[in-house]
């Protein structure tokens, strides 16, 4: 293909989509005509049922090609149920169908057709909602990597009772890895209207990517994307609107626009020893929102609508250094937001309100300011000896700039970790880390000053990880202790500095009796310690202890490589408070019994999992309920 048409059907791609304006809000960056990798034919379930509430998700993609004849159908269906006084049933169901043939090597056509629908049984602003569409399409490919797709059709778009009909029409286009010049290009069209009057749903997006790489070590990538959404939706008129326009329903639309340019430079063999990666990224976005009717008289500053302008800049670099003994990279951060947020004016209205409004929303307003810098490494003193340890440094800057709003702060994060692991011998390594974190947080204003507070975490962790023949067993020790303080305790006594401290056991272990007979056990210890403290002094008076406990032994059978296991299930929770320096027992909430498991695996193909317990659940030594608990999970690939 020579590269007049290669040049023209770029122009194409960007001519028809920057001289149209309104855009809509469904899936934007997925085609929905045009695909080069055919999704897998998969089918996929899971059931999850605990305590009282039920949960179904359930998907099914199915693909078939006969000659020239393409079939595709995918179907997702979610509900859930929460059992209660007042039962509450939430279903979302989407239905597509999709039918092409192949008239020639270029040129294909097909139809498609698609349902969506939402109930909810409860009295909400949008409980019940279904969209129905059919459409004509024709497939355009003018080399093997590009393809274009127009198409046509009819929508039925029905939302709180009302029903609306009307044309659906639009574009659709892509190109893969097309060489021009000394660049690889890759780009995205998605141009789609939805006319059901009195509504209009829209979408536009355009995605660019230009990759040139100058030499095996040198690369720049640059990109670009545009996309605008529009959703018209209905919701219930106020009454002062409904009595003066005779409506029941007013439409609100929802307009977000918004563009992003990024530019990616790689450099291998930086200065011989490093890689470096730099990225600058400017993003802009604008959400607008528009009512349709208005009340005659308007005496009050809801009727007005506004619109929220987002500008974001951002800088990253990282250089990384890689070698038998030391692997390390260092990245850096920078990026500033600035939002506003402005009321939209219209004929007629009240200038005082207005104002009122105008006011309101202004202080809303803010920017805000971050850098970041983190430090990875890694040391391989020899094949059993490896240190891992990792700096995150963050610095937070937030303004406003309205005369009522007291956020201005600033917050500082630090984290540090390092874990050193050592095989001790070919089954058994031992690790031990530790980590440390320190947060600040600074509002400037005496309004909101006594937020102000330090915080800080300790943790130490050691354990082990065995693998021998017939056992495996992995055990963690984590001891942990947390000190919020606030800085003007004294001044305001309705904020206390706390501290809570933890020690935390885990084991996961696995004895192989037989071949096919195996017993695992998982389980937990945590003691938590929750109370008042003094920094200055570093003492503290408990005020809550917590005492949690869990257990999971069971024995699993393989028989055609299909596991059952059955075993038994226990957590017990209790709860302690203090009276002075006696621990008296506060709640004790219990729950045991069997559960079964039956698990497969084949590989790229199927995953089965069934995993169901029921519980005898004892509160406060008084037996309150028994009840079944099961979570089902598949993934067919066929």
């Amino acid at each position: 293909m020579n590269k007049r048409i290669k040049y023209f059907s770029f122009i194409i791609l960007f001519t028809l989509l920057i001289n149209n304006s309104s855009f809509s809000q469904s899936s934007t960056d997925s085609l929905e005509f045009i695909y080069f990798v055919k999704p897998l034919n998969i089918l996929s379930t899971s059931f999850d049922k605990q305590l009282n509430t039920y949960s179904l998700n359930s998907g099914f993609i199915f693909n078939k090609s006969f000659s020239d004849f393409n079939f595709r159908i995918n179907e997702n269906f979610n509900s859930k149920f929460v059992k209660t006084g007042q039962n509450n049933i939430r279903d979302e169901q989407k239905l597509s169908l999709l039918t092409s043939y192949n008239l020639s090597e270029k040129i294909g056509i097909g139809i498609s057709a698609e349902n969506r629908i939402l109930s909810d049984d409860r009295t909400i602003e949008i409980n019940q909602a279904s969209i129905s569409n059919v459409a004509l399409f024709t497939l355009y490919s003018p080399q093997p990597d590009m393809v274009f797709s127009p198409f046509a059709g009819y929508s039925n778009n029905r939302q709180i009772g009302e029903n609306d009909y009307g044309l659906l029409y639009g574009l659709e286009g892509t190109a893969n890895n097309l060489d021009i010049s000394d660049f690889h290009l890759t780009s995205q069209l998605k141009f789609r209207n939805e006319d059901i009057s009195p509504r209009k749903n829209l979408i536009r997006y355009l995605s660019l990517i230009a990759d040139n790489n100058f030499d095996k070590d040198v690369a720049n990538i640059f990109s670009a994307r545009f996309i605008q959404n529009r959703k018209d939706f209905y919701y219930t008129a106020e009454p002062q609107t409904a009595e003066d326009l005779d409506i029941v329903n007013n439409i609100q639309s929802r307009i977000e626009t918004g563009y992003s340019v990024e530019d990616r430079l790689r450099f291998g063999n930086f200065i011989d020893i490093f890689t470096l990666d730099a990225l600058g990224k400017v993003t802009w976005r604008e959400i607008d929102r528009d009512t349709r009717y208005r009340p005659v008289n308007i005496n009050s500053t809801s009727v007005f609508d506004t619109k929220i302008n987002e500008l974001r800049i951002e800088f990253e670099a990282l250089i990384s250094y890689y070698s038998h003994f030391f692997s390390g990279s260092l990245r850096g951060i920078i990026s500033e937001r600035d939002e506003k947020n402005i009321t939209k004016n219209f004929e007629g209205s009240n200038p005082f309100f207005f104002e009122e409004r105008s006011n309101q929303e202004s202080q809303k307003n803010n920017n805000s300011t971050r850098a970041s810098l983190t430090f990875l490494g890694a040391l391989n003193f020899s094949k059993t000896d490896k240190l891992i340890f990792s700096l995150f440094q963050n610095k937070l800057k937030y303004d406003t700039p309205g005369e009522e709003n007291f956020d201005d702060r600033d917050e500082i994060l630090s984290i540090f970790r390092v874990r050193y692991s050592k095989l001790l011998t070919p089954f058994f390594e031992a690790f031990i880390g530790t980590e440390g974190i320190y947060s600040h947080i600074v509002y400037f204003f005496s309004e909101k000053s006594s937020n102000n507070n330090i915080n800080r975490v300790l943790k130490l962790v050691s354990g082990g990880n065995y693998f021998g023949k017939n056992v495996s067993s992995s055990n963690t020790f984590e001891v942990s202790a947390n000190y919020t303080v606030y800085d003007f305790e004294d001044l305001n006594p309705n904020f206390k500095s706390f501290s809570f401290r933890q020690f935390t056991a885990t084991d996961s272990s696995t004895i192989r009796i037989f071949r096919d007979l195996s017993f695992n056990v998982y389980g937990y210890l945590k003691l938590s310690e929750q109370g008042d403290f003094k920094w200055t002094s570093f003492s503290e008076r408990p005020t809550r202890f917590l005492e949690e406990i869990y257990g999971e032994p069971k024995f699993t059978v393989n028989i055609n490589r299909i596991n059952f296991s059955f075993g038994l299930r226990y957590f017990s929770l209790k709860t302690f408070n203090y009276n002075k320096s006696e621990k008296n027992l506060d709640s004790d909430y219990l729950s045991k019994g069997p559960l079964m498991e039956i698990f497969l695996l084949l590989k790229d193909t199927l995953y089965l999992r069934i995993y169901g317990w029921y519980e005898f659940i004892t509160i406060n030594n008084a037996i309150e309920q028994e009840q079944t608990n099961l979570i089902m999970q598949m993934n067919w690939s066929f």
